[in-house]
């Protein structure tokens, strides 16, 4: 009995002390309402495709990129977001204005980048594209540099280089 009482009250202790109750409760409560948005980039130096894409219809909020070689290989991975997290994008992407954002007019030259995005929400959607040299000009670079920071952090760490924090 006594080991019985003992359980019980180490079980409560360590669900009072659960640092991801909150977290629980907070995604519970999140709401995507279909907020998708993504970028492809065609022709540039990189790779004949790059491209980045959140979303949080389908497994919660995530960060997708990919990249196709001009040999056709694809590479992919995706990295969850918090809630938080992923709000707190969204509001930069509604910064960037991306409700009344057209096609750019850009150099139009056959070698340039071909920047292609797509953005919704349950109001409305919006698909623009950009024929541009480097810089891509404001506000389309904000939404480019924004998913672009969230693939980064996403991204797998390469096996054999050390973790930055390592080093110190």
């Amino acid at each position: 009995m006594r080991a019985a009482v003992a359980f019980g009250l180490a079980l409560a202790a360590a669900a009072a002390c659960n640092p991801h109750k909150g977290t629980l409760a907070e995604n519970a409560d999140f709401d995507c309402h279909d907020r998708f948005a993504s970028y492809l980039v065609s022709g540039s130096l990189t790779a004949a495709e790059v491209g980045v894409q959140i979303d949080c219809a389908q497994s919660g909020p995530r960060v997708t990129r990919w990249t196709v070689t001009r040999e056709g290989n694809r590479e992919e991975y995706s990295g969850s977001l918090g809630v938080h997290e992923f709000d707190r994008l969204w509001e930069k992407i509604e910064g960037a204005g991306w409700r009344y954002l057209k096609d750019c007019e850009g150099s139009g030259l056959p070698e340039d980048p071909v920047y292609s995005f797509d953005v919704k929400d349950w109001n409305g959607q919006v698909t623009f594209s950009c024929t541009n040299p480097d810089p891509l000009p404001f506000p389309y670079n904000t939404i480019v540099d924004q998913l672009d920071l969230k693939a980064a952090a996403a991204a797998p760490k390469e096996r054999g280089k050390p973790d930055p924090e390592d080093l110190e």
